[in-house]
């Protein structure tokens, strides 16, 4: 049974934990499933040499099998798995995917692709081929956290803005090895930045062309999402948190890379929430607040009016989210 269990692992969380949707996810998962049948008035999950394998001893393999994390990880992602994956979250999905696995396999080889398909294995997938099923996971589970974060504006969105000051930002990098001290060289490229910003050229094109961050200069400077928690510079966050949306900084010393001039692009929610920047708007929101993705990815489960057959089971994956019954 145990081997049986570890083969059909997600049908059978389907099948013993979310009733409403055991059809579905038996026929798309596991083709032995025998929906509608039942013996000694219990599912019958599968049948084997005229064997039937109850769902009451799905229960007991479940228990054994798996701990209170996977069970969890199990839960997310058969909420996940219930919601319908849009055309355009499918396409992106695939590319990503596509673009991913060859980035691996031109650096590390076989044993990357080996490596990551493992790592696939153990959070549920069928390994490397499903990547793109993970890649449309997380964007769905993105929505979810954002909608419910908006539905819950002053807990989660307007703290989270008031305590961490989430912004867009692009900058302008002169290198130089000791900013206090700059060459002449290095003194000139100051000053043309300088004259043109002034002359009216727009930030994104000086940047482009006069930038030494040669990555962010082929995005018009754009470094991308921050907020104070971001793994950057002290003092380039520093300063980009007291701009205000449109404005440019003075000249920022940093040891590590040389003098900074920083842009605020936008502090907008609707931009944060765009396709572009989602996905690290929800790193950062959730980071700040703990409890959002659970709470959210909870929610989603009793909107899809997801059902539990074992208190147990349920119990379990309510303390790892750290969620109390009827919240």
């Amino acid at each position: 049974m145990i081997d049986n269990l570890k083969k059909y692992w997600f049908v059978v969380v389907i099948c013993l934990i979310f009733v409403v949707f055991i059809g579905v996810f038996a026929k798309k998962e596991m083709d032995s499933v025998l929906r509608g049948k039942t013996a000694d008035g219990q599912d019958v999950v599968s049948q084997i040499n005229d064997t039937n394998y109850l769902v009451n001893d799905y229960y007991e393999d479940l228990k054994e099998t798996y701990g209170k994390v996977d069970l969890y990880t199990l839960f997310e992602r058969s909420v996940l798995s219930a919601i319908e994956t849009s055309e355009e979250i499918a396409t992106q999905a695939k590319k990503d995917a596509e673009t991913f696995k060859q980035n691996v396999a031109a650096q590390e080889g076989q044993s990357g692709l080996d490596k990551y398909d493992k790592a696939l294995v153990g959070l549920g997938y069928k390994g490397i081929d499903e990547l793109n099923v993970l890649y449309e996971d997380s964007a769905k589970r993105d929505i979810i956290i954002r909608d419910y974060a908006n539905d819950n504006k002053e807990k989660y969105v307007d703290t989270y803005f008031a305590d961490a000051k989430p912004r867009i930002v692009s900058h302008i990098l002169v290198k130089m090895d000791d900013p206090e001290n700059p060459t002449a060289t290095q003194q000139e490229k100051i000053d043309e930045i300088n004259k043109r910003l002034a002359d009216g050229v727009s930030f994104t094109d000086v940047a482009k062309a006069l930038s030494d961050d040669t990555a962010s200069a082929k995005q018009d400077g754009l470094v991308g999402f921050m907020d104070k928690n971001a793994q950057m510079y002290a003092q380039f966050v520093e300063a980009a948190l007291k701009l205000e949306q449109g404005e440019v900084s003075e000249w920022i010393n940093t040891k590590e890379a040389g003098r900074h001039l920083i842009k605020v692009d936008s502090i907008d929610l609707e931009t944060f929430t765009s396709d572009q920047y989602l996905a690290n708007y929800i790193a950062g929101i959730t980071a700040h607040h703990k409890d959002l993705a659970s709470h959210a990815i909870w929610n989603k489960a009793k909107d899809l009016k997801i059902e539990f057959k074992d208190d147990d089971v349920k119990n379990q994956i309510l303390e790892v989210m750290n969620i109390k019954e009827g919240e």
